[in-house]
């Protein structure tokens, strides 16, 4: 008996569990999972250990990270299912589904392109209110993030 590699095997039964949630129940749950990992992996970790590490108390620093992880996974996943669901219900052609994901990839897209160019400016800081006031206010640098 010739056995399949074990990644073989893996996409395999991925491809069988994705053909089982072709009804709409099915896409709305894996919606779901997509934000709920996404939430797990996302950027957040550091913006989530940064507080914490300031709070000199083990007791509040693990309620902290509890807290933001837990919240971060339900916003995340909460966002997915809302968004497959908006367009499970407008992508109802090929067009309209093409045009959807054509719409979404671009603004992922122009998002991470803004993001990384405040970043290299020094005004995402800024932008977002974290700025620390070093240079006394006078338009220097210490009025920056980076």
């Amino acid at each position: 008996v010739r056995r399949s590699p074990p990644a073989a095997t893996f996409w395999g039964n991925c491809k069988r569990a994705l053909a089982r949630c072709g009804g709409p129940i099915g896409q709305r749950i894996l919606a779901l999972f997509v934000g709920i990992v996404h939430g797990i992996a996302g950027p957040g970790g550091v913006l989530g250990v940064l507080p914490a590490v300031s709070l000199h108390d083990s007791v509040k620093s693990g309620s902290y990270l509890a807290s933001f992880c837990l919240t971060s996974i339900l916003a995340m996943g909460l966002f997915a299912a809302f968004w497959g669901e908006l367009t499970a219900r407008l992508g109802s052609t090929g067009r309209v589904q093409f045009w959807l994901m054509l719409v979404s990839s671009l603004a992922s897209v122009a998002v991470g392109v803004l993001w990384l160019v405040l970043l290299f400016l020094g005004e995402l800081g800024i932008l977002l209110g974290m700025a620390e006031d070093a240079g006394g206010g006078d338009g220097t640098s210490g009025d920056r993030l980076c």
